[in-house]
């Protein structure tokens, strides 16, 4: 009895700190997290951590690389605010995990509803049933199987709620939504892994347009058939550069580059933790004219000073042949952070330029933050330039 009392207990901190932190902006996401017993998809897990706000890996592969996870709450809701299911829906959720989002699905759903939920691992599909069960969530329909086909016998689903990293919207999931359905998916649009989640409004039969800002979010990839591998390359022990092959990269000319002296330029382009300019790599990837990249630095090579991101923006950068330009911040005598670029390589100094210069055209902008993303089916239509071509998908994304 006292566990039950003392998860209650966290479950109302918990839904709390979410409202209070802009997560939970609506009654019925509210009411959700209020009734769903969290400790019930976790066992095993102590109190503490089931309701904290941080992921929780279930499975990891044999390198120890996470395979499968209980989402940070925060996420969560935020997506759950995005997707917005109403009483009576049939929804499709891509990735069942520990059955919990699949829960807060059937009270979003309710009464009326149905929640679908796939997941590829039968050990993981058999884990969020029996949690569905312990939690009484009988009527929950739990498949394993490989989520990019999704489950056409029950199609067509008013909601697609994918929950795991896609490379692509694949075909069966253009096929499977409703008219004027709404899918959430977290979409890597760089090979570099880069991903935000969008939800698309179905608008006409192959096209798709986001309707809410886009998610700062990442997850583990979609396996299976949709599965895609990022690109990267190794600068040092404890430095990757993460890329897109389709951008050719001198691989070698890269890997070196590290070893030419470092060069800074700053802005005077002052920003505060506090302000909204989560999208600054998106506005990077779709304006630069040089390959976009982003620097993953380890701790080892961030405290040694080999090479200072900015904490934001996941190493976002720009290269060229054997130079690379990352975007880093510096303290300023006020408490605010000064943005600008290092660089290292032949090239150091130009390409810093570059990037100093594309940041003074987003300041000057006024910093937008708000892109507008569409999505036709593949095939649907001419090409133009800037199109982010998928198998089954051409995302087009503006500022």
């Amino acid at each position: 009895m006292a566990e039950s009392v003392d998860a209650a207990a966290l479950r109302e901190r918990l839904v709390a700190i979410l409202k209070q932190r802009g997560h939970i902006r609506s009654a019925p996401v509210e009411q959700a997290f209020r009734t769903v017993p969290r400790e019930q998809f976790l066992p095993g897990v102590d109190l503490e951590t089931v309701y904290a706000r941080r992921q929780v890996v279930t499975k990891r592969d044999p390198n120890g690389a996470a395979l499968s996870s209980a989402s940070s709450p925060s996420l969560v809701a935020d997506m759950l605010e995005q997707l917005a299911p109403r009483p009576g829906d049939h929804v499709l959720e891509i990735g069942a995990a520990t059955g919990i989002n699949a829960a807060l699905l059937a009270e979003l759903t309710s009464p009326g509803g149905t929640v679908t939920t796939i997941e590829l691992d039968q050990d993981l599909a058999d884990g969020a049933r029996a949690g569905l069960d312990r939690a009484g969530y009988h009527t929950v329909e739990v498949i394993c199987g490989d989520g990019a086909f999704g489950h056409p016998e029950s199609a067509p689903y008013d909601r697609i709620h994918v929950t795991a990293g896609a490379w692509d919207i694949s075909a069966a999931w253009w096929d499977q939504l409703a008219e004027h359905g709404r899918i959430v998916v977290p979409l890597r649009v760089h090979e570099s892994g880069l991903t935000r989640c969008f939800a698309f409004d179905r608008t006409g039969l192959h096209h798709l347009v986001s309707t809410t800002t886009p998610l700062v979010c990442g997850f583990v990839p979609l396996r299976g058939a949709a599965g895609h591998t990022d690109q990267h390359v190794r600068l040092d022990a404890d430095v990757v550069l993460k890329l897109d092959a389709a951008d050719k990269p001198d691989r070698a000319a890269l890997a070196s580059i590290l070893s030419h002296p470092r060069y800074e330029l700053w802005t005077g382009i002052q920003v505060t933790d506090d302000d909204a300019i989560g999208h600054l790599d998106l506005w990077l990837l779709v304006n630069a004219s040089a390959p976009f990249g982003r620097l993953r630095a380890g701790d080892t090579a961030r405290t040694t000073g080999l090479v200072t991101p900015a904490y934001r923006w996941a190493g976002a950068a720009i290269y060229h042949g054997g130079t690379i330009a990352y975007l880093a911040f510096h303290d300023t005598v006020d408490g605010h952070l000064e943005l600008g670029a290092i660089a290292y390589g032949p090239d150091a100094g130009e390409l810093a330029t570059q990037l100093t210069d594309l940041l003074g055209q987003w300041d000057g902008a006024g910093r937008p933050n708000q892109p507008t993303v569409t999505a036709d089916r593949a095939g649907t239509r001419p090409a133009q330039t800037g199109d982010i071509s998928r198998p089954d998908t051409v995302l087009t994304i503006s500022f």
